[in-house]
């Protein structure tokens, strides 16, 4: 099976390659529209919000948790080998130094009062928030996915979440238990709750303040991403929606799926995929030893 075995990235692809879901879901530039929608997610868990709010300069550089995410992400997806493991040392890293105590009172209550971010569980559920809206933006704003196709970018993260803390044991074994336990995370009575320091992180994330942008731009920038949460968490942190709001983010949705649909692939994908693709095809033209496999 793909998840095994603890991965090496291989020297000039990384942890993927050419082939993998991973690519072809992370090289689409759109998906950034999502990242607002997996740091809501986030910080939805109490501790995930806590440990932001206590060990970040999130409200002074609100920007700076998403570019990094950002960064890290397409390190450990596009990175070279080499890149890729510098991508799983800084992100270890970093989580090593996050620890402390709840001082939010339904935090302590809902899910306890010590946190750190190398909490396995902490790790799998901001893992499950990236693939999850991953997945959901792709098929809403470029192109429906097979349940083979889900199976096989779950299977992927699955394998690579062992280097960055994430137990086999404790990772769902496929797509149908990965969504049960994102169904179980978000249930009413799951650990999965909007708290106020959750509530006062969440401003800075759906209408961050963009010099020379006005506001009503960015509320409706926003509305796709806002449109992939579910509606309890909607609630939770007080983001308005109704039939008006959904419409809007139904056809901005639409307006999107077209802008893909008439860009060539090379024009809508992330710089670093690019790099990558062009690592692999001079990879694949290289001369090979006699009897080794191409990648």
């Amino acid at each position: 099976m793909l998840a095994s075995r603890i991965p090496t990235p291989h020297p000039v692809l990384g942890f993927y390659g050419p082939d993998s879901m991973m690519w072809r879901i992370n090289r689409e530039a759109v998906l950034l529209g999502c990242g607002p929608t997996a740091l809501l997610l986030q910080i939805a868990h109490p501790h995930v919000a806590e440990g932001v709010a206590q060990h970040s300069d999130f409200a002074a550089a609100p920007f700076r948790r998403l570019e990094a995410t950002v960064r890290t992400t397409m390190g450990l997806v596009f990175g070279d080998g080499p890149r890729a493991e510098r991508a799983v040392r800084r992100l270890n890293g970093v989580h090593a130094a996050v620890r402390g105590e709840a001082t939010d009172l339904l935090a302590r209550r809902v899910v306890g009062p010590a946190y750190r971010a190398l909490d396995p569980d902490l790790l799998l559920w901001v893992q499950a928030t990236l693939i999850m809206t991953s997945v959901r933006a792709y098929e809403r704003w470029v192109a429906p996915l097979t349940p083979d196709e889900r199976e096989r970018f779950w299977a992927e993260a699955r394998s690579v979440g062992v280097r960055i803390g994430i137990p086999l044991a404790l990772s769902p074994v496929d797509w149908p238990a990965f969504e049960g336990y994102w169904a179980r995370m978000l249930a009413p009575d799951g650990p999965i709750q909007v708290t106020p320091t959750a509530r006062g992180l969440a401003p800075m994330i759906v209408r961050p303040p963009i010099p020379l942008v006005p506001g009503p731009l960015l509320d409706l920038a926003a509305l796709p991403g806002l449109a992939l949460l579910p509606e309890r968490i909607r609630a939770g942190f007080g983001l308005p929606w109704g039939a008006g709001r959904a419409v809007v983010a139904g056809a901005a949705a639409a307006g999107l799926r077209t802008w893909v649909g008439l860009m060539p692939p090379s024009w809508r994908a992330m710089p670093q995929a690019r790099a990558a693709e062009r690592r692999a095809r001079r990879e694949r033209q290289a001369p090979q030893p006699a009897g080794s496999p191409r990648p």
